[in-house]
């Protein structure tokens, strides 16, 4: 999968390895499944606010 633009600041800091796939959209926010190390995890990304 293209890592999501929100989510490559994870991945440059090395907080993340890999993101593995979208789990789930909302109107809130994004749900991802991501690698790190040897564990697998979720990464809730939040919708931007409009002014």
């Amino acid at each position: 999968m293209k890592t999501p633009q929100r989510l490559a600041g994870l991945l440059e800091e090395g907080l993340i390895d890999e993101v593995l796939g979208q789990l789930m959209s909302g109107k809130e926010a994004t749900v991802y499944v991501v690698r790190c190390g040897d564990a697998i995890r979720c990464a809730k990304v939040q919708g931007r606010r409009s002014a």
